[in-house]
């Protein structure tokens, strides 16, 4: 599917339809267009990271099945601060918009994201879902190229104790500037995250 068939009257944030008529801009046509940033094993030295953790009071299969089914409308869903614009499935030409029915997450697909810093900055972020690893319980997203980040998100799950549920969010990132690398990235990626996860397990019953 072309990105130009997406129907822009059911993105509410003109960012996000920002976004795509760049990425349109700069050559991508169809949803395999879309490529990823994830370093390799090589690379990843060079890259910044930033860590948090968080506990979920729930078992690990529970809370992993939980991420997996989750709804991003709801999940990205903060307010001023961050909102879902839309997604797509590279694999299979699928849309699926704010406030729509989500058919789970699988590997190809690709969020897109809006932030706002304190009102002033305003970005839109595109994220493909690299891997889904069942037996290690881990997700994987990379940003897309093309965008003001490169790099990936790394979410780990592990059990705490026999009913808790332990969360590591490892972003590998590298950016536009060696100042917004160091100063504005990890602040912000921690509070856009943070809310992520305190919708996540807010759902969870």
């Amino acid at each position: 599917m072309k990105l130009s068939e997406i129907d822009f009257s059911k993105i509410k944030i003109p960012l996000v339809i920002d976004l795509i008529k760049t990425q349109m801009a700069n050559g991508v046509v169809n949803f395999m267009d879309l490529k990823s940033t994830a370093p390799d094993e090589n690379d990843i030295a060079n890259f910044n990271t930033v860590e948090d953790s968080y506990l979920v009071n729930n078992s690990l299969e529970k809370v992993f099945n939980h991420y997996l089914t989750a709804n991003p409308s709801k999940a990205w869903s903060g307010g001023k601060l961050v909102g879902f614009g839309f997604g797509l499935d590279k694999n299979t030409d699928e849309v699926f918009y704010p406030g729509a029915d989500y058919p789970g997450a699988k590997e190809g697909q690709v969020l897109y994201i809006y932030m706002s810093f304190w009102g002033l900055k305003k970005i839109a972020v595109a994220q493909e879902l690299i891997k889904i690893d069942p037996e290690n319980h881990t997700i994987i997203f990379s940003y897309v190229e093309g965008g003001m980040t490169s790099g990936m998100q790394v979410m780990q799950f592990s059990s705490s104790t026999e009913n808790r549920t332990k969360i590591v969010h490892t972003s590998y990132f590298k950016g536009v500037s060696a100042f917004r690398d160091k100063y504005l990235y990890p602040y912000f990626h921690s509070k856009v995250v943070g809310k992520f996860h305190e919708n996540l397990r807010l759902a969870l019953k």
